[in-house]
């Protein structure tokens, strides 16, 4: 377990080649911002003085709440909303009913993936709070776990929570086309107010001053003609050109190393701040989503929500098709229950996971009948794998104990998923500008959905 470092704060100079460029604002000002809007399901759940827990509708935040924290059985919502809070990962998360304060502290946990870090130092992350009037606040005891990749706090009353980057590269990923440009920005905060291990909240501020000490392309210094080259530019940004022909290796890493320096460690630290951008010319993106969902309110579990995504770019530059930046999100596995641990935390597929290509055929265009090329991909099939856990489940309505139970899903109706290959085996579509849905659940069917669509990259 690893402490997260609260009190950061970053130097004046921007360095590159030896020369210095001026920050033109150094003052930190508090970050204020508007309320995060609803932005998807939300979760309630009645608990009572003996404690319990929640989840929110995504798997991405929960709170547990020990025995003693509420005087009487509360109607406890999670409200998942769109994230204004500077350096914000994800969504936010709003907590209900506003107002109350526990008698014991609630325990709430972030939960993000290797992926989520896009190769960020785990340091720099943290939680942080939205008062009444809009300003940002981090909890200064957060405490993150780099192996179960958790972020864990305790709070003492309800509002908006979200984890977030002490500092972040702005676009933390992209898309950019050969021989195109991207502008880089790195932007930092600091804690204004709290200056001890006593002070659980500190104001937030941002800062437009840092300095980098290398910028790199796929750890080359400054990058090349063949990954895409780096410069400082004015502002405390730097300019990514990118090369003329896609890479192979794709998509790129531009990594700022940056020096910061904690009141808390006493020493200065070297952190990674991370771009992803993904070079295409003649590109197309393939989108995957599915839900499979069981169970009932009145069930032990309540409503078992098993959602997967996933994405993957079919690029057909200069007659060398290939599949490239493949993203195989886990599985997001929800229900009623909490203290869930996860028994396949890494290998959990769920319906989607593209392992790589067998074939890549490619049917060039023979107007009139045939305007477009027409592509094919055959996959390499990988085994479904749904999650598989251990948790702790409140009592549906009429039973006044609780049950902690192991539940493998080989022994359930999801039997006829496991050890099938995964979707897709193959598809075919044709190179055009239109957005094609490519196959897509049954209408009427509720208890699982999916749909596979792909659309032409282009421009922003």
């Amino acid at each position: 377990m690893k402490k997260i470092i609260a009190f950061i704060f970053l130097f004046v100079t921007v360095t590159a080649s030896a020369q210095n460029i001026p920050s033109n604002d150094t003052t930190a000002r508090p970050a204020i911002t508007a309320i995060g809007k609803p932005d998807g399901e939300k979760t309630e759940m009645k608990i009572g003085k003996e404690g319990g827990g929640i989840t929110s509708s995504d798997g991405k935040v929960s709170l547990i709440f020990p025995e003693g924290a509420l005087s009487k059985k509360t109607t406890i919502s999670i409200q998942p909303t769109t994230n204004l809070a500077p350096n914000g990962n994800g969504k936010a998360y709003r907590m209900e009913p506003s107002g109350i304060n526990f008698q014991q502290p609630v325990q709430i946990i972030f939960n993000y993936t290797e992926n989520e870090t896009e190769g960020n130092s785990p340091e720099l992350l943290g939680i942080a709070m939205q008062g009444e009037k809009g300003q940002w606040s981090s909890l200064n005891k957060a405490v993150a776990d780099t192996v179960a990749k958790t972020l864990t706090a305790d709070i003492r009353h309800f509002s908006s929570y979200v984890n977030f980057r002490w500092a972040k590269i702005y676009p933390s990923s992209a898309r950019v086309k050969v021989n195109g440009s991207l502008r880089l920005k790195i932007r930092a905060l600091v804690p204004l107010d709290g200056d001890g291990e006593a002070d659980e909240l500190a104001s937030l501020g941002g800062v437009e001053k840092q300095q980098v000490i290398k910028w790199s392309v796929n750890n080359i210094p400054k990058g090349n003609s063949t990954v895409g080259l780096v410069s400082v530019s004015e502002n405390n940004s730097a300019i990514y050109q990118a090369p003329v022909q896609i890479p192979a290796q794709n998509p790129v890493t531009v990594t700022a190393e940056q020096q910061l320096s904690t009141s808390f460690l006493n020493r200065y630290n070297v952190s990674k701040l991370v771009s992803n951008i993904t070079i295409y010319d003649d590109a197309y993106e393939v989108k995957m989503v599915s839900v499979i969902s069981g169970g009932s309110p009145n069930a032990w579990t309540g409503v078992v929500t098993y959602r997967d995504e996933g994405s993957f770019i079919v690029s057909l530059e200069k007659n060398k098709p290939a599949v490239i930046n493949i993203k195989n999100r886990l599985e997001v596995f929800t229900n009623n229950c909490y203290a869930k641990t996860i028994l396949n935390p890494t290998t959990r597929t769920g319906l989607f996971h593209v392992a790589g290509t067998r074939q890549i055929k490619v049917t060039p265009a023979n107007p009139p009948g045939q305007p477009y090329p027409v592509v094919e991909i055959f996959f390499i099939p990988y085994p479904i794998e749904l999650t598989r856990y251990k948790q702790t489940c409140p009592p549906p309505p009429g039973v006044k104990e609780t049950v902690t139970a192991t539940i493998d899903l080989s022994n359930m109706a999801m039997l006829m998923f496991m050890g099938k290959p995964a979707i897709p085996e193959y598809i075919k579509f044709i190179a055009n500008d239109e957005e094609q849905v490519l196959f897509e659940s049954p209408k009427g069917m509720k208890e699982i959905y999916y749909k596979v669509s792909v659309k032409k990259i282009k421009e922003d």
